[in-house]
């Protein structure tokens, strides 16, 4: 049992004291965090206030037990809650009892599709959220998460920040009524969390920034000036929830569902990785697709509503110095602790000293030397994380991500649309004799074969760049007897590309080349047969290595052409030369006795 249970959970052999006093302080920043979140969230999916909570208690906890990220932080986000609003408001009064039941049944289906898709392994199409496009959403998601606490800070009515024109237009017109107070809370909680990360880094500054802030509201007496503060919180422990299905429920729900569950998948997955990127530990997408499902399942039978990765709140857990899951599970022990026993106390806390907090978390979540690394390395990776940052901030976070990953398909298509055709030759070196290609190292080449190498893969995409590249070849170079194809660079061939190799058979043919073919892969060999290629070169021109090739080639090979030749490309070639001049010779010898 006890090594199921650390095959299951190995994080458990890394629990030691020093590791549970770290866990214990991020699970306190992080649970203070969670209420305000908690509130705000259930009110942008249109429920009461407590089941924000109840699903930053249960499904945070459910995750991370079943899924394989040690620090990402689940539950009620923006994203998601806003999504799940869009699509009951339609069919639901926001707020009724009827509604309530349908965002847990949703919950519960979006769940079962989740969990589907983890046990069917699936969890590997979220490869195809490349680097760059996690470093546009990361950016582009700190900057929402800070433009979103703007109005907190300055206790001012905005626009949400997914729209950003208005946001902007509004910010300018709500200057002369910004609450100084609030503005004044917001900037001594940044500045106090600034002061004591630099002067004691140890210390849980987030959560004695909170404190501070607190103080300072305190002595500014800031309720009385119109700064906003938790007020009081109802005791909240999330009942059991019993879900209803019927054939009307389900047709109304299932499209609803589908949607939530990939787009909750593809924020926890890109989460799960840009925090990993972060922590350096390896995540197994699969693994916490599962956990994803079991987390909306289950917490769905705990009055939980659709969750899934949270930036903010994942932010604060590494920053917070979390080392292991018990973070966020205490984070829920103490948040079910913090609203049962000290809510009266944690009800003065200051709105604006939150969002000063999840402000510099934001800030901090900004990849400036990623993107910095990609303008001096590779322009195209630096578009791709931009579109996907405009496309986060400018749109929402769903398309952000989802133009990210249409843009880095459409990068890599036109990248294997472009194989490489390169002429070699062999050259000497320190380390022994091997071919190069002739354009780098200006080498020669034997007036009777070119060695043709492919690089890429040969399918449907990219057969119109290899044509081009052979005509050049033809058009360009001097005319050779033998083409001897390798094919050790091809990482792909489909029946149109075999198709292809057939019909440059047929054209070198036709103007006196004979084709042959290197390939030394046993998967490309079955291919080819398969595909008649092998059938329609010949297996007399078919080899497994370019040593073998050249043995074969040279016996088909003009001694006359050797024999004038200069060039010794070829270990054979100086062997190939005296027999040809010995050959001439004797030719000579009988003309002349003739």
């Amino acid at each position: 049992m006890s090594r199921i249970l650390h095959r299951w959970l190995p994080w458990l052999t890394f629990v030691n004291g020093a590791t549970v006093k770290a866990d214990v302080i991020a699970g306190i920043t992080c649970a203070s965090m969670s209420i305000p979140q908690g509130i705000a969230f259930a009110a942008i999916a249109g429920l009461p206030a407590e089941y924000g909570f109840y699903s930053a208690m249960v499904a945070p906890i459910i995750a991370v037990l079943f899924g394989s990220s040690w620090h990402m932080v689940c539950g009620p986000a923006t994203a998601i809650s806003a999504l799940l609003f869009s699509t009951l408001s339609g069919l639901y009064a926001p707020g009724s009892a009827e509604f309530i039941q349908a965002a847990l049944a949703i919950t519960f289906l979006a769940g079962l599709i989740q969990l589907a898709l983890g046990l069917a392994k699936l969890g590997n199409l979220t490869n195809f959220v490349s680097h760059a496009v996690m470093v546009g959403f990361i950016t582009g998601a700190a900057f929402l998460i800070m433009l979103s606490q703007v109005q907190h800070a300055l206790t001012a009515e905005l626009p949400r920040p997914e729209q950003l024109p208005k946001f902007i237009g509004a910010l300018f017109s709500v200057t002369p009524a910004v609450n100084m107070y609030s503005l004044t809370i917001t900037l001594v909680t940044i500045g106090s969390a600034i002061l004591i990360r630099a002067i004691m880094p140890k210390l849980p500054h987030y959560l004695l920034a909170l404190i501070i802030g607190s103080v300072a509201g305190y002595f500014l007496n800031a309720g009385a000036h119109g700064v906003p503060l938790v007020g009081e919180l109802n005791e909240a422990i999330p009942p059991f929830a019993l879900i209803e299905f019927s054939s009307a429920t389900l047709r109304e729900l299932a499209p609803g569902a589908v949607v939530l569950a990939l787009i909750g998948l593809l924020e926890a997955a890109s989460i799960s990785k840009a925090i990993a990127l972060k922590t350096q530990q390896e995540v197994d997408t699969n693994r916490e697709f599962v956990g994803q499902g079991m987390s909306n399942i289950v917490g769905s039978l705990f009055s939980n509503y659709m969750s899934s990765g949270s930036f903010t709140r994942s932010g604060i857990n590494v920053e917070a110095g979390a080392r292991t899951p018990l973070a966020i599970i205490f984070s829920s022990v103490f948040l079910l602790l913090i609203l049962s026993l000290i809510a009266p106390l944690f009800s003065h806390l200051p709105i604006p000293a939150m969002a000063g907090i999840i402000m510099l978390v934001g800030w901090r979540l900004i990849e400036f030397k990623e993107l910095i690394h990609y303008g001096k390395t590779s322009r195209s990776e630096l578009v791709i994380a931009l579109v996907t940052l405009v496309g986060t901030v400018g749109i929402s976070l769903e398309f952000g991500i989802l133009v990210g990953v249409g843009l880095s398909l459409a990068l890599f298509l036109n990248q294997t649309a472009k194989p490489n055709v390169r002429i070699l030759a062999p050259m000497e070196t320190d380390e022994g004799r091997y071919f190069h290609n002739i354009m780098h190292f200006d080498l020669e080449t034997c007036p009777q074969i070119h060695f043709i190498r492919l690089d890429g893969p040969l399918y449907f995409g990219s057969v119109d760049s290899m044509a081009k590249q052979f005509q050049d070849i033809e058009h360009s170079m001097p005319h050779k007897d033998h083409w001897v194809i390798l094919c050790r660079g091809l990482s792909a061939i489909d029946i149109q590309g075999a198709h292809f190799l057939k019909q440059l058979t047929d054209q070198r043919r036709a103007m006196g080349t004979e084709v042959h073919l290197v390939v030394r892969y046993l998967w490309q060999l079955e291919q080819l047969r398969r595909f008649g290629v092998l059938d329609h070169i010949g297996a007399a021109h078919t080899y497994p290595g370019k040593g073998i090739a050249i043995k074969q080639i040279e016996k088909d090979m003009d001694l006359g052409q050797c024999a004038r030749c200069n060039k010794n490309v070829f270990w054979e070639c100086q062997a190939r030369k005296q027999k040809g001049q010995a050959l001439i010779a004797i030719d000579q010898l009988s003309s002349d006795q003739s």
